[in-house]
């Protein structure tokens, strides 16, 4: 009897004994088979098998893209590699209108008014058949008639009765004359008396003459421009007498402060001279 005895053949991993044969002949031991089980081998989780072939991946093919198509920010990507992303449709918007600047237009309608007064002033009217003219020169001043009287009692001896003319006066004055050549020895061959209308107006038309005058010292050493007086009343001041030379010759002027007169003679290129239209002052003022 072999020992140990084998399993049965019902139950090969069975530990216990075999019962015996009644013939008394040992039981043959069955054959074992071979058990198999699969090897098991390390497999690397990644990288390419040396021995391998190389598989061919497919190419991306480049995805034409409309012009001027919205690309969607953000999201899933499409199902389709290849597939390009869906047309979304744009608002057609108006093209906005240029506004104009407001310069523009108020120049554009104040040329439409001046173009519109210019030809009412210029078309005549179906009545009149004559246009319209503003009037450029100012209108002439008239003098006082009683200023006019005063003037002429306060114009020296030694006019011929025509020598002289009433003016117009200027602005702030009430009466003028214009005379001619005096006839007595040194007396001016020109000359215009003034009254003004007060004291500021004669202190501003004696100021004009001095201004458009060069100034020099009267004969006698006498001071230009300054005060005088008359022989009759020395302690009172009767005005302010002035001597200078113009373009033509020499200029004696003087103020008469009571009367608010101006005057002013004037020499000429045949004379006087300035000491004889200063002694003939003298002796008409």
């Amino acid at each position: 009897m072999t020992w140990p005895p084998p399993p049965p053949s019902s139950d090969p991993w069975a530990t216990g004994p075999v019962p015996g044969r009644d013939d008394g002949e040992s039981a043959a031991e069955p054959a074992l088979e071979p058990l198999w089980e699969p090897v098991s081998e390390p497999v690397a989780d990644s990288g390419p098998d040396e021995f391998s072939e190389p598989v061919e991946q497919p190419i991306d093919q480049p995805v034409d893209r409309p012009i001027d198509q919205p690309v969607a920010d953000g999201g899933s990507p499409s199902a389709g590699y290849g597939t390009p992303p869906p047309v979304v449709p744009r608002a057609q918007m108006a093209p906005r209108q240029p506004k104009r600047p407001v310069w523009l237009i108020a120049a554009a309608v104040l040329g439409v008014i001046l173009v519109g007064v210019a030809v009412w002033l210029l078309v005549p009217s179906g009545e009149g058949g004559g246009t319209i003219t503003a009037s450029t020169t100012s209108p002439t001043r008239t003098a006082d008639p009683r200023a006019e009287a005063d003037l002429r009692g306060l114009i020296p001896r030694g006019y011929a009765p025509d020598a002289c003319d009433m003016q117009p006066p200027p602005e702030r004055a009430l009466a003028k004359a214009s005379c001619g050549a005096n006839t007595d020895p040194g007396g001016p061959p020109s000359a215009t008396y003034t009254i003004t209308a007060d004291d500021t107006a004669l202190d501003a038309a004696f100021n004009d003459v001095v201004e458009a005058t060069s100034i020099v010292t009267c004969p006698g050493n006498i001071q230009s421009p300054g005060p005088w007086r008359r022989n009759a009343t020395p302690q009172k001041v009767s005005g302010v007498l002035f001597c200078g030379l113009q373009a033509d010759g020499p200029v004696v002027a003087w103020t008469n402060s009571e009367e608010s007169l101006i005057a002013v003679v004037k020499s000429g290129p045949q004379g006087p001279a300035l000491e004889q239209l200063y002694i003939w002052w003298s002796s008409h003022s």
